[in-house]
């Protein structure tokens, strides 16, 4: 069981806490991958194979997670329930803006290597439209 302490003020919802603490767990993975995206792409900008808005856009997204960070802290340090249902929105919002690009590219990329061996993808003829998958 999940239990937090609080040595000063009121308490704050357990809710609004856990399930920004689930948003931040979930978020890890997109985090660490845009992260490392954004170092090769610096990588790449200084060496001059790549270009500074490509490093530009990856690090503004690596701000927007240190924000989300620093809104979790804040909010698990509030003192008021209003400012932690605030705090813990404002999380949630920071996060999954930030995952969302990163996210959706790998979905992509994952739907295109899978329709490609659906029919009607490469090497892989259809005899009617209705064989080939509705994303594809």
């Amino acid at each position: 069981m999940l239990r937090i302490r609080r040595t000063r003020g009121t308490r704050s919802p357990r809710i609004a806490e856990l399930l920004a603490t689930v948003v931040w767990v979930l978020a890890i993975l997109p985090a660490l991958a845009t992260a490392l995206l954004a170092v090769s792409m610096i990588g790449s900008a200084v060496s001059g194979s790549g270009t500074s808005v490509q490093a530009a856009q990856e690090v503004l997204i690596v701000i927007v997670y240190v924000a989300g960070l620093l809104s979790f802290v804040a909010m698990r340090r509030s003192e008021s329930p209003r400012k932690t249902w605030i705090l813990a929105c404002l999380t949630i919002i920071l996060v999954v803006a930030a995952s969302a690009p990163i996210v959706y590219a790998f979905s992509q990329a994952f739907l295109e290597e899978w329709c490609e061996y659906q029919p009607g993808g490469r090497g892989n003829p259809s005899q009617s439209i209705d064989d080939i998958p509705a994303v594809c």
